[in-house]
């Protein structure tokens, strides 16, 4: 996901004058890349429960 978002700003460097899209990109991809850690980690530490999230 990382690469992937900083490939795209290498490819709108190239287009453009600036470094700004990379760097942009790059700090995108890297809060993607986190919050889709977050939701896998939280997934995983709560599915070991053994609590269903729909109980009352």
């Amino acid at each position: 996901m990382l690469v992937g978002f900083i490939g795209l700003g290498l490819l709108l460097t190239s287009r453009v004058a600036s470094a700004v899209p990379v760097i942009v990109l790059a700090i995108a991809g890297a809060y993607a890349a986190w919050l889709v850690g977050v939701i896998v980690f939280g997934a995983i530490r709560g599915a070991s429960d053994g609590h269903k999230a729909s109980e009352p």
